[in-house]
This record gives structure tokens, C-alpha cells and sequence, in this order.
């Protein structure tokens, strides 16, 4: 039956509503991670009891979150893949919602001992498990959802939307901080930060369930049932890992960049400036919410441009500027003066904001319709635990061990003129392509990997 105009309106404005709920996700799950650290100190002593190296305990408890990424990707991936998107990010937020309402429930040290603790552990496990569909879950619902000269704007919203919601957790925080004494912030304050989040998660619950699905599910489970039904019981990952290397290992390599170069030139900033340049706290954190702020102003733009004028193009200049500024970006930091160190801030936020708002959609992008949650994910989140997680940990290390302020800045360099080359020479650029190429049914067969001459000729 034919689809009358006044039947479309409806469909386009719920295509729309579900599209700004998706790309509200991102805010929360990066609210969730950023609340952890900004508050570990206190978390520290509420459950490890203080003691020495109890700090570090609390920071090891935070990255093994990082560490169960991957496991998540999988298992969201194959129910976004075999189910749809929409039930992985709903399942997702409800477990997002337990971690974070767990936590602000949690009895200390004062009153289990250890086994506080151990709740804290299990619960950063759990959050880090539920993101695992999130940031890759929102990408592929986003750039499934938007026209196909709207894909890169639409998925950069993932990318600005995390940052806002860094941005949240900073702000609440130091609101609390600010108006709380210190024995109220120790004794209940913390706890708000985590059931602000947990609401927030709790709210999009209901609002998920009700997004519309993506064209491209419709049409994968469609391909899925033509096929021979031996090929159809295998699973997505499976699939998606035999028939199209290609793209997991660029969906691996452009994560790679966009993790260093988001961690070390964004995240890392305020670390380094008190760290290396002797500033102030307030003031390298002050510096580093500017980072963040040109970030998020910078970001939908540059995911429009890619619309424009094509992935691969964007990339390889951002590729360019990334390499040719990081350096110097370092070396005004290093300086000490404020003035400069905007600057420098500002550098390094630029590319690497427009980094991952292009890698947005061209992450996506490198699947067929079969396969892409899974692929994507486990691409994604290995490659965030190695070159994301664990680049803070490695660019103090290395100036540790060597003595060289600008380590952070040759490594952050090294990694992406390494990890760049090959993705400029084996992506697909499919700005602008309707969504049925992208998707590649009727090329594929359950998740073959279609052919690059066809896709980006």
C-alpha cells in the first residue's frame, strides 16, 4: 500500500523525537563515567577505607568498567543486530539505571567493610557492561535514521552529546561542592551525583521504548530469512567477523585515533597542565572545561561539513591537522601562561572533536546492513579500552620514564599517522549514498564484505 503524504508526516516527525532521544543517551553514559572519577577521593575513603593505595584501588575499580566494554558490545550487539536497535538500548538504559542507583545506595566501609567494596566493583562492572551498547548503539541508530545527506550532522550529536555530558557531571558536582560542607559532601552529598544519574538513565526507559525502529533492521531481518537457514542461525558477530574483516579492522583503527586523540588532546588536558606546566587546579580545570566547551560548539559543524564534502576528505585533513598541531599545541601548554595555554587547549580540541564527530557516521558506514551493531561495537570498544582508556595511564608513564614533557604529544602522534594511513587508503566513503547501499542487501550474503571499487566509485 502506498505511503500518502499525511501518512509520511507523522512517520518522519516520530523518525525525528526518536532520533534526539537516541542522541540524549551519550549524555548519560558519559555523565556516569565522569561522576565516578570526579568524585574518587570521596568514594575512596567512604569505601576502601582510606588506607594507603586505597586511591589507586578506587581508579583500578573505574577502569575495569572500561575493561567490560567489550563483553557488553558483544552481547548488545548481537541483540541489536538479531532484535533491533531499539530493544539493545533499551535494555541499556535499564541497567544503567540499576548501576547508578545501586551505587548512591551502597552501604560503606563503615558499615559492611569490605563488602562495600565489592558492591562498588561489581556495580562500575555492570555500568561499564550496559555502555557497552550505548555510544555505538546511539551511532548506528543515528546515521541509520538521518537522510542520506544528513547522516554525518545527525551521528555527531553522539559525539557532541558526550561531551555535554561530562560537562553535566562537572557542573553538578561542584554545585554540590560548592553549597555542601566537606562532611556533607563525604557523608550524603556523593550519593545525589549518582541518583541524578540514575533518574536520568530511568527516564529514558519509557522514551526508548517508544523510538521507531530503523529502516535497516526491517530490511536486514527480510535478507536474513532469504538466506539458508543454517546461514541464518549463525551469529551476527560470527558473521560479521568472517564476512567483513575489512571493516572491523577500520572501525578499530578510526576508534583508535579518535580515543587518543579524544583522551590525551581533551580529556587528558587538565592532568597535564597541572602535572607538567605547575598550574593551579581551578585553573587547569577551567582550561579543560574550554576544551570541552569548543568541543561541543565545534563538533555538529564538522559532521555537517563531512556531509559536504565526503568522509575520506574530512579525514585526511583531520588526519593533517592532528599531526601537524599536537606537538605545538603541547608546547604552549607546556609554557605555564594561561594565554597560551588556551591556545593550545583549543588546538588540540578542534581536531579531535572533528574527529570523532566524522567517525560518527563513517564508523557505521563501513558495514552492511548484517552485522553492523556487532562489528561496530566490538571494534569500537576493544579499541577505546587499548588506545582510550589506558592513553592517560601511558602519556604519564612515558614522561615518567623518559623524562620528555611532550611524550603524550609524539605518542598521540605516532598512533594516528600509524592508524591513519590505512583507514584513508581502505575506507568506504558513502556520504550522501541512500541508506540501501550503505545497508548493501542484495551485494551481501549474510554479512560479505560488499566491494570497495562498487561502494566508493
Amino acid at each position: 500500500m502506498s505511503t500518502t503524504p499525511a501518512d509520511a508526516v507523522p512517520d518522519q516527525a516520530g523518525r525525528r523525537r526518536s532520533m534526539f532521544v537516541a542522541a540524549f543517551g551519550s549524555i548519560i553514559e558519559w555523565y556516569d563515567f565522569s561522576i565516578y572519577f570526579y568524585v574518587a577521593t570521596i568514594l575512596t575513603r567512604e569505601f576502601f577505607g582510606d588506607q594507603s593505595g586505597s586511591l589507586i584501588l578506587t581508579l583500578g575499580v573505574g577502569a575495569a568498567g572500561f575493561l567490560f566494554r567489550p563483553l557488553g558490545a558483544i552481547v548488545f550487539g548481537h541483540i541489536g543486530d538479531r532484535t533491533g536497535r531499539k530493544a539493545a538500548l533499551v535494555i541499556s538504559a535499564v541497567l544503567m539505571a540499576i548501576a547508578m542507583l545501586g551505587t548512591a545506595a551502597l552501604p560503606g566501609y563503615a558499615t559492611v567493610g569490605i563488602w562495600g567494596g565489592v558492591g562498588m566493583v561489581l556495580l562500575r562492572c555492570l555500568a561499564g557492561f550496559s555502555v557497552g551498547a550505548e555510544y555505538t548503539g546511539i551511532m548506528v541508530f543515528l546515521m541509520e535514521s538521518a537522510g542520506p545527506r544528513r547522516r554525518g550532522f545527525a551521528a555527531s550529536w553522539a559525539a557532541a552529546n558526550s561531551e555535554i555530558g561530562a560537562l553535566l557531571a562537572v557542573g553538578i558536582a561542584a554545585l554540590l561542592a560548592g553549597n555542601l560542607s566537606p562532611d556533607a559532601m563525604q557523608q550524603w552529598g556523593w550519593r545525589v551525583l549518582f541518583v541524578v544519574g540514575g533518574l536520568l538513565a530511568l527516564v529514558m526507559i519509557p522514551l526508548r521504548r517508544m523510538m521507531v525502529e530503523t529502516e535497516t533492521v526491517e530490511r536486514a531481518q527480510e535478507e536474513t530469512l532469504d538466506v539458508d537457514p543454517s546461514v541464518a542461525r549463525r551469529s551476527p558477530l560470527v558473521a560479521v567477523l568472517l564476512g567483513q574483516p575489512r571493516a572491523v579492522l577500520i572501525a578499530f583503527a578510526i576508534s583508535t585515533i579518535g580515543s587518543v586523540s579524544y583522551f590525551l588532546n581533551i580529556t587528558y588536558v587538565p592532568t597535564y597542565l597541572e602535572d607538567v606546566a605547575n598550574l593551579e587546579n581551578a585553573g587547569s580545570l577551567a582550561l579543560g572545561t574550554v576544551a570541552a566547551v569548543v568541543a561541543i560548539v565545534v563538533t555538529p559543524f564538522i559532521g555537517l561539513a563531512s556531509d559536504r564534502w565526503g568522509r575520506r576528505a574530512s579525514l585526511a585533513l583531520l588526519t593533517g591537522v592532528i599531526v601537524l598541531t599536537t606537538i605545538p599545541a603541547y608546547l604552549l601548554m607546556s609554557t605555564g601562561e594561561p594565554g597560551l595555554a588556551v591556545f593550545g587547549a583549543a588546538f588540540l580540541a578542534i581536531p579531535a572533536a572533528g574527529w570523532s564527530a566524522v567517525a560518527a557516521a563513517t564508523v557505521p558506514e563501513q558495514f552492511t546492513a548484517i552485522g553492523r551493531f556487532s562489528g561496530m561495537a566490538v571494534g569500537y570498544n576493544v579499541a577505546t579500552v587499548l588506545f582510550g582508556g589506558l592513553s592517560p595511564l601511558i602519556a604519564t608513564g612515558l614522561i615518567a620514564g623518559t623524562g620528555i614533557a611532550l611524550s603524550p604529544a609524539i605518542y598521540a602522534t605516532v598512533v594516528v599517522i600509524v592508524a591513519g594511513i590505512p583507514v584513508l587508503w581502505f575506507m568506504r566513503d558513502m556520504a550522501g549514498r541512500p541508506l540501501a547501499e550503505v545497508d548493501g542487501i542484495g551485494e551481501s550474503d549474510m554479512g560479505r564484505e560488499p566491494s570497495r571499487t562498487a561502494a566508493d566509485s
